[in-house]
């Protein structure tokens, strides 16, 4: 069975102090087209646009954390994979023992979307966010 359908996003991380640095990098130097973040994110951060169709993001975190022991949930770098039924996808992981971090869904009133989503983490300790496909805010509960 094919459980993921297609990237939906990338997020890659600097520290506190290279936030702009990297803003401008994604904004300015490589002319990535910059998107307004999730109303369910904070402000630290960026979004930009790699591609239109398919769809692909490019999220700027901000690391937050120190400790060695928490650098893959405090830099919070992961690949997002799109899923056509989020709710089976959960039952397949749950079923390999893989352990599933909730997450708030990602919604933004402006650009028109809500995307359910968890994360989980490949043997390797890399994480990977779970999203269903992006459906319209307006049709979404909040």
């Amino acid at each position: 069975m094919e459980l993921v359908k297609r990237v939906d996003h990338l997020n890659v991380q600097v520290p506190p102090e290279k936030e702009q640095e990297g803003i401008r990098f994604y904004g300015e130097i490589l002319g990535l087209k910059r998107l307004k973040k999730p109303d369910s994110l904070g402000p630290a951060g960026a979004h930009f646009c790699i591609c239109e169709d398919p769809w692909y993001e490019l999220h700027l975190g901000v690391a937050r954390g120190v400790t060695q022991a928490d650098v893959n949930k405090n830099l919070r770098n992961h690949l997002g994979f799109q899923v056509d039924d989020l709710a089976a996808a959960r039952k397949v992981f749950e079923a390999a023992g893989i352990e599933i971090d909730d997450a708030v869904p990602a919604y933004s009133k402006e650009r028109d979307f809500h995307q359910e989503r968890f994360f989980i983490f490949d043997p390797g300790g890399n994480r990977l966010e779970i999203l269903e496909p992006r459906r319209a805010y307006a049709s979404a509960e909040h």
